[in-house]
């Protein structure tokens, strides 16, 4: 495991992530920190926690429809691998039924 130093909203924070993983960790970090700055300039008002909190819910929501596309997606690709076996089980079939030529 290594550890990555990361900083959010200028406080430091020591993170475990898998080796290998550390370019990954920070670019999340990066776009977390430009989300946070978005957030900040749209909506002066809030505390610091307040503005960790909606972008923690916009990161959520946008998850949350991907993997609705993601599933509906699956969905329909289920759908086609169901009728291409169909398709294909019907021309055997059909195939099956054809007499040899002599």
């Amino acid at each position: 495991m290594a550890n990555v130093e990361i900083s959010i909203l200028g406080q430091q924070y020591k993170i475990a992530c898998p080796d290998g993983e550390e370019q990954t960790l920070q670019n999340t970090v990066d776009q977390f920190n430009d989300k946070l700055k978005s957030i900040k300039s749209s909506s002066r008002a809030l505390r610091s926690e307040q503005h960790i909190v909606m972008v923690a819910l916009n990161f959520c929501h946008e998850l949350n429809v991907e993997k609705s596309k993601n599933n509906k997606h699956a969905e329909q690709l289920n759908q086609r691998i169901e009728d291409l076996q169909a398709l294909i089980q019907t021309a055997l079939q059909t195939d099956d039924k054809k007499e040899p030529v002599r």
